[in-house]
C-alpha cells in the first residue's frame, strides 16, 4: 500500500523528524501550493517527497532488473560519447 500523509492509520504514529531550510522564495512557493491543495505546509511536502521517493524506487528496480546488457555492448551515454569522440 503507498504512503501518504492522508492515510497513515492512527496506530503508526508519527515519530521522525526531518527539517530543511529554504529561501525565502521557496518557502512562499511551498505555502501558496500547500494553501492551493487546502493542506498543511507539513502535509504538502511529506506527500511531495513521498510521491517522489516511490517513483525513485520503482524506476531504480525497474532498471536493476532489466536482462543484463550484451557483453561488448556499451552504456547508453559513453555509446554518445564515443560517438562523438571517434
Amino acid at each position: 500500500m503507498a504512503v501518504s500523509a492522508h492515510n497513515v492509520p492512527l496506530r503508526e504514529r508519527r515519530i521522525e523528524r526531518i527539517g530543511f531550510r529554504t529561501t525565502e522564495q521557496e518557502g512562499a512557493l511551498i505555502r501558496r501550493a500547500a494553501d492551493l491543495r487546502g493542506l498543511t505546509i507539513t502535509q504538502y511536502v511529506l506527500c511531495a517527497v513521498l510521491d517522489r521517493a516511490e517513483r525513485d524506487l520503482y524506476e531504480h528496480a525497474a532498471r536493476t532488473q532489466q536482462a543484463p546488457m550484451p557483453e561488448g555492448a556499451a552504456e547508453p551515454l559513453h555509446a554518445l560519447a564515443n560517438l562523438f569522440s571517434a
